[in-house]
């Protein structure tokens, strides 16, 4: 069961997931009703969910700040041509500075808290001190002390380790991007984004739209370098209306070899060719 409520006159929404009660259950509804008239009356913002944690007004401004902490810079807009140099960037995430003989023993408890991104570690060496080790976290999640769970600063106490947050500053590369954040990135603003394929072998078949032909080789490149074992992607270039339900394809990026091998329930192999026409 959960109630959003935004203040300020904007418009309020209730979301109750709908069940079945029993006649001693009846006075349920009741309750609730009268809970929300209260509600409604009161200033400030309320938030409720399944796990009954309330998020304060900073911390919400604050995650909405950080929305666009991981997405590619923004000049990369409107890139046909793969450039992968052209998406460092440089972002200040939270860190916990630890005792590196302690660094194992506390990950294990700090598996929330902790930062998870493609291609970066999760603890690194702290380039002030190299007795400790600095790590990285969720700055979705962790703000400031206050951040952490119970469990988890009963942990950094144990440990005797400070709870307080410091910041680092992070480069991001292309290699530290998901396929979906890059083509959300460069393709035009508002359209949709392609980050699914069909997958025969080495082979990712792609079905692109009109509006996103202009950048067909780009994300034919994106779709080998995020997904291991992909080296060619491919696009449908005409309608099946034939007996034989074949197609005609071009090769967006990546080898042309269209021989493949895979695999039956029985384990069998089996040999598939595609024809391309380019």
């Amino acid at each position: 069961m959960r109630i959003l409520w935004r203040p300020f006159g904007l418009r309020r929404l209730l979301k109750v997931e709908s069940c079945r009660l029993t006649e001693s259950e009846s006075l349920i509804p009741l309750a609730w009703t009268s809970l929300i008239q209260k509600l409604s009356r009161a200033p400030g913002i309320f938030l409720l969910d399944q796990r009954k944690r309330f998020s304060t007004m900073p911390e919400i401004e604050t995650s909405q700040r950080n929305s666009e902490l991981f997405s590619p810079p923004s000049d990369v807009r409107g890139m046909t041509k793969l450039d992968r140099t052209a998406f460092k960037k440089t972002v200040t995430i939270p860190v916990l500075k630890v005792r590196k003989e302690i660094v194992s023993k506390l990950m294990r408890s700090l598996k929330r808290a902790a930062l998870q991104r493609p291609g970066i570690k999760r603890v690194i060496e702290d380039p002030e001190d190299e007795e400790t080790r600095l790590i990285m976290l969720d700055p979705y999640k962790m703000f400031t002390e206050d951040s952490f769970e119970k469990t988890e600063l009963n942990v950094l106490k144990q440990l005797n380790v400070n709870p307080q947050i410091s910041k680092y500053n992070l480069e991001l590369t292309y290699e530290n991007f998901k396929s979906e954040e890059i083509l959300r990135a460069v393709l035009p603003e508002g359209q949709d984004v392609t980050s699914g394929f069909s997958r025969v072998g080495h082979i990712a078949h792609l079905n692109l739209r009109d509006h996103q032909l202009p950048f067909k080789h780009l994300i034919g490149q994106v779709m080998i370098d995020k997904n291991p074992g992909i080296t060619s992607a491919v696009n449908k270039i005409n309608n099946i209306d034939n007996t034989y339900r074949n197609f005609q394809m071009e090769v967006l990026s990546g080898e042309e070899n269209m021989m493949t091998k895979v695999w039956s329930i029985l384990l069998s192999p089996r040999m598939l060719y595609f024809k391309i026409n380019i």
